[in-house]
């Protein structure tokens, strides 16, 4: 293979690699915003509860994420057959919501909760499945 085509290749992988990954942090931005796609339309209730449950079932967060208040658990639970990972945005770095992150994929029937205890906007994803997402909103008191 010639020294041109070999350069042409790499050079496109590189471009497709970079466009791919722009495509998934612009996707990341416009999925807050999404009420069309199942997979990331979560609905944010405008008075903030004193608990949350968020039920995962095969590709869905399916349950409304309700607006916490700091120091409010909120609980994912796996009502499907495959595993979930939740995590805070973005993926890969979970670095939006520091600690957010259950480090693991939940089996069917396992839970994970975590406190949130500043106000913010924290959106989340399945590790396992990086474009299944959802958002919990904390609000202030």
């Amino acid at each position: 293979m010639s020294k041109f085509i070999k350069t042409g290749l790499v050079l496109s992988g590189i471009i497709l690699f970079g466009a791919g990954c722009a495509q998934s942090s612009e996707n990341s931005k416009n999925s807050e915003n999404s009420t069309t796609s199942e997979a990331s339309a979560p609905v944010v209730a405008s008075t903030p509860t004193p608990e949350a449950i968020i039920e995962y079932t095969d590709g869905m967060f399916n349950s409304a994420a309700p607006a916490v208040l700091p120091g409010t658990p909120v609980t994912f639970v796996n009502k499907g057959a495959k595993e979930v990972w939740p995590a805070s945005g973005v993926h890969p770095a979970h670095l939006i919501c520091p600690g957010f992150d259950a480090l693991t994929g939940l089996k069917s029937g396992e839970t994970y909760s975590y406190t949130f205890d500043k106000p913010a906007e924290c959106p989340f994803h399945n590790h396992l499945a990086p474009g299944e997402r959802g958002s919990v909103e904390v609000k202030a008191e």
